[in-house]
This record gives C-alpha cells, sequence and structure tokens, in this order.
C-alpha cells in the first residue's frame, strides 16, 4: 500500500523537530562549557545561563518525543507482551496508541491554556525575563506532533500498513 500523506508530513514534521531538538542539546552543552570556562578563566558565570540551559532542556525534550517514538528508542516494558502471538502484541500496541494520545491530546489542550493564562498574568522568568508562555506554547507544539505520531501509528495499524 501506498504511503498515507499525512504520514508523509509527520516524518517530515518529526525530522525537522529532531534536528532543533539537536540543536537545543547541543546549545546546552556548549552554554554549560562557555559557563564553566568563564567562570574558572574571569571569576564571572554568563549571566542566566542556567535559565537558558533550562529551556533549551525543555525545548529538546518537548520537541524530541515525537521522533523518539517513532524510532522506538523510548523505554517499553514488553516482557508479558512479549509472550503473546504478533496479531495480539499489534493490536495491544494500537489500543495503547489509541490510549496515549487521547492522554497526549489532553496534555496538549491543558498546556495551551496554561499558556494563555501565563500570557494573560505576563509572567516572565526571574533572570533574564523571558516570556514564561513562549517556552510553554514550544512545548505543546512538540506535545501535538508527539500526539499526531501517535495517530499516525494508529491509523497505518487499522489499514495495515505496518
Amino acid at each position: 500500500m501506498s504511503e498515507l500523506k499525512i504520514s508523509t508530513f509527520v516524518n517530515k514534521l518529526e525530522g525537522v523537530l529532531k534536528n532543533i531538538a539537536a540543536f537545543c542539546l547541543i546549545s546546552m552543552a556548549l552554554l554549560t562549557g562557555a559557563d564553566i570556562i568563564s567562570r574558572g578563566a574571569f571569576g564571572s558565570p554568563i549571566f542566566g545561563v542556567e535559565e537558558i540551559v533550562a529551556v533549551l532542556a525543555v525545548l529538546t525534550i518537548g520537541l524530541a518525543l515525537g521522533y523518539t517514538h517513532s524510532q522506538k528508542s523510548n523505554i517499553g516494558v514488553e516482557f508479558l507482551v512479549s509472550k503473546f502471538n504478533k496479531k495480539l502484541r499489534h493490536n495491544i500496541r494500537c489500543g495503547t496508541n489509541i490510549t496515549s494520545a487521547i492522554l497526549f491530546g489532553v496534555v496538549t489542550w491543558r498546556l495551551v491554556l496554561y499558556a494563555q493564562s501565563l500570557k494573560a498574568a505576563g509572567e516572565v522568568t526571574m533572570t533574564l525575563e523571558l516570556p514564561t508562555y513562549m517556552i510553554i506554547y514550544a512545548l505543546s507544539f512538540g506535545f501535538a506532533c508527539f500526539t499526531l505520531t501517535l495517530l499516525k501509528e494508529v491509523a497505518e495499524h487499522l489499514l495495515g500498513e505496518k
């Protein structure tokens, strides 16, 4: 069967988000290294580096969820499930993906509502005064893309493509 158009879109989106997450991860390492060098060489840390690293960590995790799931790189406990036949294992995986998509869809929705409340309140980070709502919106986008990845796998299962 030919690949679904939504499947192609989600795969490309996963790739873009994976690259952004990788950039965030590399930036975290470079900033941490620069901060250590700055403390040693100049006796002074880089202003706000802890806050920036925390934001980058949130983005790294949130944006990499979909790609990690599609690569089966997440941790799964399959001791019992591995004993079942292949069809039952696939049906269990499909049910798990449906349940997870519902859960992460709700998480996405609640994150968007939370970001809206932070925006209305004018919340900012403590040191650099970055708008907190933008970080939460980015995280909710990552969760939305993860939900799309889960729904893509459900569609592929139901259409017999996997």
